[in-house]
This record gives C-alpha cells, sequence and structure tokens, in this order.
C-alpha cells in the first residue's frame, strides 16, 4: 500500500473501521501515525462520510490533550488522515499494572481538561475508555479517536434519537436509553475511567450490552475501597444518574481535584487518634458537640405468614456532618436496593432514623425525598416510609410520613 508524501513502516494499530500504520511524513521528514479506512468500507458511503467527517472535526481542535491532525486525504480507493504519533501506549495498558493517586489524578485532570475543550466546540466524542486514552513520550495523556464523536448543534448531527452509541462498559445512562445527550455524558465517562483507575475494574459489567445498560441505569454507584474513600465524592458527582446532577463542564472536575488535592497532605499527616466516646447529647446548637459516626439496617419481620410476609426495612443512623451522612446514605441506598430486589412486593415499610445536628437536618430530609424519586427505588414509592429526626440533644427535630403513591 502506497500513499503519495508517506513513507509507511509497520502497522501498529487496527480497529473496526480502519487500521493504524506508523509512516514518515516526507514534507518535514517525522513520524506520524497515519490512520486509513478500511477499503471495504470506503465502498460504502455511510462509512466514508462517517470517516471524513472524523477527520475533518478533529483538524480544527487544537488542545495540548487532544490528539493533532496533520493531514487528510485520498488516494485512489483509500481515505486517510495522519496525526502525531503517541508513543506512550494507552491507559488500558496501564491500568494492568495499577496507577498511583497522583497519576489518576494528573490523568484525570488532563481528560477533564480536554473536554471542557470540545465542549465548548459543542462537541461530543461519545466514546470516552481507556482504549482511546493514550500518553505521550513525556507522560502527558491525549485524548484519541473521535470516530463516533458528533456536533451537538447544526446539521451534522447525524445520529438520530434511539440509536445507541458507545462502548457500553463506559456508556452514559442516556448513552443507553438511546437519549439525546451533550458534553456530560462524555464527563459520565470519565467518571467511568475514573472509577477503573482507582479500582482495576468497571463499576458495572453484565453478560451482555443490555444487562450492562441496565446497571448504568438503575443501580447505585459502587463504593469505593477504604482507601480509596476520599474520591468517592468526586466519582459519584461525575456519574450521577441525571445529568443535572453531575459536574457541567470539565473545567468544574479539575476544580474538584484540586480540591482533593489541597486535603490530601493534611489527611495524610494526621495521627491516628482514638476512637471518640459516644456524644452526650446537652445542647443541640452548640458547634462543641460532636456526634460518633454510626449506621445500622436491620430488617425486621412485621407479619409472619407463608405467602403473606410482611418485612420492614429498619435505619439508624448518627451524623457529625453532612459528608459523614451522604457516606452512610451511599451504603444505605444500596442496601435497601438489594432488599428491595431480595423482597419484592413483601417489602412493607421503611423506618428511618436519623441524629444529627438540626442545621443539616434539611438536607437529609431532600436525601430521603430523592431516594424515592430514583430509577433505582422505584418499590419505595409503593410503601410507606417513616422518618424521625433526632437533635444532638436527643430532642426531636422532626417526625413525619411519606406516604405511597396513589395507584
Amino acid at each position: 500500500m502506497q500513499i503519495p508524501g508517506y513513507r509507511l513502516q509497520s502497522k501498529i494499530g487496527r480497529g473496526g473501521m480502519a487500521a493504524v500504520y506508523l509512516a514518515v511524513q516526507e514534507s518535514f521528514d517525522r513520524p506520524v501515525a497515519i490512520k486509513v479506512m478500511n477499503p471495504v468500507l470506503a465502498a460504502d458511503p455511510t462509512f466514508s462520510q462517517r470517516f471524513i467527517r472524523e477527520a475533518k472535526m478533529m483538524a480544527q481542535l487544537s488542545h495540548p490533550h487532544i490528539v493533532p491532525v496533520f493531514d487528510i486525504g485520498t488516494h485512489g480507493d483509500l481515505h486517510y488522515m495522519s496525526m502525531e504519533h503517541i508513543v506512550g501506549g494507552t491507559l488500558k495498558q496501564r491500568l494492568r499494572d495499577g496507577l498511583e493517586d497522583d497519576d489518576i489524578q494528573r490523568i484525570t485532570a488532563e481528560i477533564a481538561a480536554a473536554l471542557d475543550y470540545t465542549g465548548e466546540q459543542d462537541i461530543i466524542h461519545r466514546d470516552i475508555k481507556p482504549d482511546n486514552i493514550m500518553f505521550r513520550g513525556d507522560g502527558s495523556a491525549v485524548l484519541m479517536d473521535f470516530g463516533i464523536a458528533r456536533p451537538m448543534q447544526g446539521d451534522e448531527a447525524m445520529t438520530q434519537l434511539g440509536t445507541i452509541v458507545g462502548t457500553p462498559k463506559y456508556m452514559s445512562p442516556e448513552q443507553h436509553r438511546g437519549k439525546g445527550v451533550d458534553s456530560r455524558a462524555d464527563l459520565y465517562s470519565l467518571g467511568v475511567v475514573l472509577f477503573e483507575m482507582l479500582t482495576g475494574r468497571a463499576p458495572y459489567t453484565g453478560e451482555d450490552a443490555m444487562s450492562i445498560g441496565i446497571k448504568h441505569i438503575s443501580e447505585p454507584i459502587p463504593l469505593l475501597p477504604s482507601d480509596k474513600k476520599r474520591w468517592q465524592p468526586l466519582v459519584r458527582k461525575l456519574m450521577a444518574k441525571d445529568p443535572e446532577q453531575r459536574f457541567q463542564r470539565g473545567n468544574e472536575v479539575i476544580a474538584a481535584l484540586k480540591s482533593l488535592s489541597a486535603a490530601a497532605p493534611a489527611a495524610d499527616n494526621q495521627v491516628a487518634a482514638p476512637a471518640p466516646a459516644a456524644a452526650k447529647f446537652v445542647d443541640g446548637n452548640s458547634p462543641e458537640v460532636k456526634l460518633e459516626s454510626r449506621m445500622r439496617c436491620k430488617e425486621i419481620k412485621e407479619k409472619a405468614g407463608l405467602l403473606s410476609s410482611v418485612y420492614v426495612f429498619d435505619i439508624y443512623v448518627m451524623a457529625d456532618d453532612f459528608n459523614q451522612f451522604q457516606g452512610h446514605f451511599e451504603k444505605i441506598s444500596q442496601e435497601l436496593f438489594a432488599w428491595g430486589k431480595e423482597r419484592g412486593k413483601k417489602c412493607g415499610k421503611v423506618k428511618f432514623k436519623a441524629t444529627v445536628h438540626p442545621w443539616i437536618a434539611g438536607r437529609v430530609k431532600e436525601y430521603v425525598r430523592n431516594l424515592r424519586k430514583a430509577d433505582t427505588h422505584e418499590f419505595l414509592k409503593r410503601i410507606p416510609i417513616e422518618v424521625n429526626l433526632v437533635g444532638a440533644d436527643g430532642q426531636p427535630i422532626e417526625q413525619y410520613r411519606i406516604e405511597p403513591d396513589s395507584a
């Protein structure tokens, strides 16, 4: 195979639509990676248009963490584009050996910067995954392969609603539903990649694309290992099921990463202190009162019978601040989800008691309300939830009952 102006040396990669070769661009005598579309696919106008669209789109992008395109062209039945030769391998390869927290933070920030830029250009990548993140010789991360990217607006938006495009393990809930997407779908995928960098595994797996998609749509975000828990709020916000609850652009992710970095040295240098004594319930409005952080969930059989048994899920949580409460609530949400799947129609009621400072009680109430709205906890809409909020002084803040939705 010959392409004028290039000396092809070796094949360095292959995808579904194209092969990638290491070549020398003769006009500059520089090594490049040249992506050549499969000639069989090039005969189909749909595929050739998509390849040309990708090449033109990438040629317009100029960002240090997006691979630059140098040239695009056609020779005979070959469509090709040449780009920078990225020599450091893929993130998928690096995941096999594990990554240090500093590297994870840097990679996430660099790809977030790239996504902030593409979002500004109204372009959605739609296939953020470890295979499409590569590294230069200096270690910097580069976003690759805009083969299924599309503009968010205009006549170039070729993908219709109802079409599912992407890699199932990394796709956002709205992609799995075949709904319209925007740049926040790429940030969700970045959250999935971040989870994999932190744990060495994807958050959701399954036997097929449909089973994986259902988990992305409906299952709670898995908890990180205890040694990575400081990352949980970042993962939670990146992977929020509702795009409105996510980071809205890449620069917000970078700011959150800087805050995480600033907090890390203090946490690392702390000397382990003895466990605090249980709180003395004196003055709930005093900032000096510290509540012992704890959580307990148990199932109670309220009505016994072979076919008519009814079960109550009894929850107690104590939290000194809202961050503690959020940590407990993630676990509670997962346990409720598992209880609903196991008990089904025998779920009779949820009893939720929380001992908290009065100034976070309103946010606790909001969390309980939002739990019922989540697709993951649909069963909660047909059973009552009894809520009992207690202050640090042991005095009641509020007691109320959320009734089941009417049929």
